[in-house]
């Protein structure tokens, strides 16, 4: 596989709705991106559960090796708080006039960000971009790598490359570029026999 088949391969030309708050260099190395967004006290204390659950993974597997009831309890508690987690943050999200801006040919190293206004090439954002509809959100740090205008003339696309994304956001985006593109290869194949077909 040649380097452009294996760029294509793991880059995806869906449009992700997103929002994004231009920041200052200084907070990309001193600030979590999270706290750059409004969110409810419901959603502030789900990001405390989170914490929580991070920190909680090594004694989870420790407790499944002790004691397999114990541990299946806690991991269907921590299956709960994440179900609840998604309903609580799917609720707050849907305000469309705050995703107003898409994010387009997305990869695990940036991707282009489509918005109203022209940002300056190395200037740094604070991004929130949904996924599945709400079911996940990205919220990371991007740096701008270029701008210009759409060939419409209505909007502008500006490259970005992700700062510091942890590498569970990496493995998510991994795996949703995966599954969307199986999904399109699927779709692919059916319309090819039922082509064959007529």
């Amino acid at each position: 596989m040649s380097d452009v088949d294996i760029r294509d391969f793991f880059r995806l030309e869906d449009a992700l709705p997103c929002e994004y708050k231009l920041i200052s260099s200084d907070q990309v190395a001193t600030a979590d991106p999270e706290t750059l967004f409004d969110y409810s006290e419901e959603i502030r204390l789900m990001g405390q559960l989170k914490v929580l659950q991070r920190q909680g993974r090594g004694l989870l597997e420790r407790v499944e090796t002790q004691n397999a009831a114990m541990g299946a309890y806690l991991k269907n508690l921590d299956q709960q708080v994440e179900l609840i987690g998604r309903r609580v943050l799917f609720n707050e999200i849907q305000t469309p006039e705050n995703f107003r801006s898409k994010l387009v040919d997305l990869s695990v190293g940036g991707a282009g960000l489509c918005l109203d206004e022209l940002l300056p090439e190395g200037s740094h954002v604070a991004l929130r971009v949904l996924f599945d509809e709400g079911t996940w959100v990205l919220t990371c740090f991007a740096r701008i790598r270029y701008g210009r205008m759409h060939e419409d003339g209505g909007q502008y696309r500006s490259g970005i490359e992700f700062v510091g994304l942890p590498l569970e956001y990496q493995k998510l985006i991994n795996r949703y570029l995966l599954n969307r593109q199986t999904d399109a290869r699927r779709a692919q194949i059916r319309e090819e026999q039922n082509d064959q077909f007529l």
